[in-house]
């Protein structure tokens, strides 16, 4: 029945995914020296390998990359109560898309007619969207839906949870090497609520804590029994840009696609896109269309998801003209996230919950989780429903986000990052926090406390600790933690104090009542639906 794997497949050659670094024995004792104790992680990892949101460029293409995706989901949707079979209409969601004990979530069953070894579930992007792509008259199987996570971003996401296992199980034992009873002591996973997202998390928990006989565990019952599993209504999700404040909504619309275009070099990535013989024209039409957020990033989805699975790219595009695309795509995307208001706006509520979570590690016995999780919704076997207080995970040693290049590269930018590059596939980026009690402090506790810090922390951390953030292979380093004082006297600016890197975020996070102000009144033409 399906895969069995022993270890994490090996990466095709035509991989788009993000780089991993090599853990030999030399980058282990340069990352993690004996005299720095690694007390946190917390990684925001994008989804694997999908389809294309859109195939206007290809419309003929086939895309049968799915086989293992789709048994996986349909496991899934059984195990939360949301099943539909493919060839029927999603049931409709309840007003607060939780509560298992709604009959519109109750398991539905058919007789199989196909031959297959399950029967196939109805996909939508996100949990409870009554929105489906409409199944291909020639359905296979293997066949995808468009924005669909396939088999080979499976295989991705796979190879990073093992990849993480071997840093944060064998060589540093941040975690237990076996999967204990009560998974929510030490780790906390959580998740957007978009099928390929979570489905991502999936493949990368399987890589965590591969199986004994190295079989590929189904996205059922038993599985969110042993991972607890947290999401979000689509309007109290931080891991995205803060859509629900109509002034950082404002920033997209004063940098509409088409005024970026007075840049010479994205009109010159424009011209020599619409010169091509094999889609020019295609492309016109989309990129001349003003669009929220990019009119160019349509075109780059879907070509970056040709190469993404190795099929060829239109004949007359090279692949340097694919990446200039993809920094349009960013500067249009991204750049509203260049200016201050901007990060304030849109990310200070996500970065409030990393330094809280950052910053009840720091102290013995830590106890649970706190205000950072309000919101989550847990996927439970038969439903989506508010944690119980039994439910609610300890502050954790190693905590998961699953989320979108749309998280993680304007945190990457917040946190010193200057490639101009849309992040790939699987992209991961990592706050791990540390503890140095042989090292003297760089500067006198008292001149540490003396920093500005976030106005949501309202208690004084602990001496000794510090910050690293990584984005896949390399290393960021925020502004403020390269002055003198302000990072680890042997490691460099590489690592922050914990206190210089508060006072780098400080500026960004704002209390609610502040958030509330600076946002705006939302008009009724502007509010964005769940």
């Amino acid at each position: 029945m399906f895969w069995k794997k022993e270890s994490a497949p090996p990466r095709p050659g035509f991989s788009e995914a993000a780089p991993l670094p090599t853990l030999t024995p030399q980058y282990m004792r340069e990352m993690y020296p004996d005299y720095l104790q690694l007390v946190q992680a917390q990684v925001f990892f994008r989804h694997g390998e999908r389809t294309p949101i859109n195939t206007i460029l290809t419309p003929n293409t086939k895309w049968a990359f799915c086989r293992h995706a789709n048994y996986l989901h349909s496991e899934f949707m059984k195990a939360i109560g949301q099943f539909a079979p493919l060839h029927e209409g999603l049931p409709v969601p309840s007003p607060e898309h939780i509560g298992h004990d709604d009959p519109q979530y109750s398991k539905r069953t058919a007789t199989l007619k196909s031959g297959l070894e399950y029967e196939p579930a109805q996909w939508s992007i996100r949990l409870g969207s009554t929105e489906a792509s409409k199944p291909a008259d020639n359905w296979t199987p293997a066949t995808c839906a468009l924005g669909q996570l396939t088999d080979i971003g499976l295989d991705t996401l796979q190879r990073t949870g093992s990849h993480l296992r071997a840093l944060y199980v064998d060589r540093l034992q941040l975690i237990p090497p076996n999967l204990p009873s009560a998974a929510r002591d030490w780790l906390y996973v959580r998740t957007t609520d978009y099928s390929r997202v979570i489905q991502s998390t999936h493949a990368l928990l399987v890589g965590l804590y591969p199986t004994q006989n190295g079989s590929w565990p189904a996205f059922n019952a038993d599985f969110l029994q042993k991972f607890p599993i947290h999401t979000r209504l689509h309007r109290y999700e931080t891991l995205h840009g803060n859509f629900g404040c109509f002034n950082f909504i404002r920033h997209f619309m004063d940098a509409r696609s088409l005024d970026a275009r007075r840049l010479k070099w994205i009109d010159d990535v424009y011209r020599q896109t619409v010169q091509l013989s094999s889609l020019g024209d295609t492309a016109r039409t989309v990129m001349d269309k003003t669009q929220f957020g990019s009119n160019f990033h349509p075109i780059f989805d879907e070509l970056m998801a040709l190469t993404a699975h190795g099929l060829p790219l239109p004949y007359d595009l090279e692949r340097s003209h694919l990446d200039n695309l993809g920094k349009v795509s960013t500067h249009q995307w991204v750049g509203p996230v260049n200016t201050l208001e901007g990060q304030r706006l849109g990310f200070g509520r996500l970065l409030n919950e990393i330094i809280m979570t950052m910053t009840q590690a720091t102290h013995e016995n830590p106890g649970r989780i706190g205000a950072q999780r309000n919101g989550d919704l847990l996927l439970a076997p038969g439903g989506i429903s508010a944690p119980r207080a039994d439910q609610v995970p300890r502050v954790p040693r190693l905590a998961l986000y699953g989320c979108h290049d749309l998280t993680v590269a304007p945190l990457a930018l917040i946190m010193g990052d200057t490639d101009q590059l849309w992040h790939p596939f699987a992209t991961m980026l990592t706050f791990e926090l540390f503890r140095d009690d042989t090292t003297p402090a760089p500067l006198p506790k008292q001149k540490l406390q003396e920093l500005p810090r976030p106005p949501t922390l309202d208690a004084p951390v602990p001496p000794n600790h510090y910050v690293r953030v990584r984005l896949n292979d390399r290393v960021l380093e925020p502004l403020t933690c390269q002055a003198f004082g302000k990072h680890h006297p042997r490691m460099g600016p590489s690592v922050c104090t914990l206190e210089a890197f508060l006072e780098h975020v400080a500026p960004i996070i704002a209390t609610e009542k502040e958030l509330a102000a600076e946002c705006g009144e939302m008009p009724k033409s502007f509010q964005m639906e769940d």
